[in-house]
């Protein structure tokens, strides 16, 4: 699916089983520039209903969860919806080779307060900037069978390589 211009500041869809998940819905959950969900979107509501929300929205809010990753990262990468990521500590994939700043905003978690004013405030010319360092890893975060040069498959053994000598057997 094309990437339409996006007409939503910011999206989030997820469980409340983190304290920031918790204040992230209470603080936004009725604005009207954020969309931000309660639940998880079920299927059942309709045709890749949660993977439009990614093609309409500029900003996909990534707060850190019950588990030590989120699959919502990786969704705000493929459908080419800029990360937010809103933790105070977040071991980010691949952080050894990708420069996340270039093609994310990273924000700690007492930032879930002024967070609309922190996205409005991100200028069209740093947004396109974003977007187009976003686009240039999406490959980065792709599995292919085989695996493609440069894919999720090769970053992983760079990186398992990179730590190679921290890694005790």
């Amino acid at each position: 699916m094309p990437r339409a211009l996006p007409t939503t500041l910011g999206f989030w869809a997820g469980h409340r089983n983190s304290k920031i998940r918790v204040i992230l819905a209470r603080v936004w959950e009725n604005d009207t520039e954020l969309d931000i969900s309660n639940n998880r979107i079920n299927r059942a509501t309709g045709h890749l209903v949660y993977q439009k929300r990614f093609y309409r929205t500029k900003f996909c809010i990534c707060p850190g969860g019950s588990q030590v990753n989120s699959a919502r990262i990786a969704d705000s990468i493929h459908y080419g919806c800029i990360p937010v990521i809103l933790s105070n500590f977040y071991d980010l994939p691949f952080n050894d080779i990708l420069n996340w700043h270039k093609f994310s905003v990273i924000l700690k978690e007492k930032d879930v307060y002024q967070l609309k004013q922190i996205l409005k405030n991100v200028t069209q010319e740093e947004f396109v900037k974003l977007h187009y360092n976003l686009v240039k890893v999406q490959k980065h975060f792709q599995w292919n069978s085989p695996p493609i040069k440069h894919d999720a498959f090769h970053m992983l053994m760079y990186e398992l390589w990179l730590r190679h000598h921290v890694i005790k057997y």
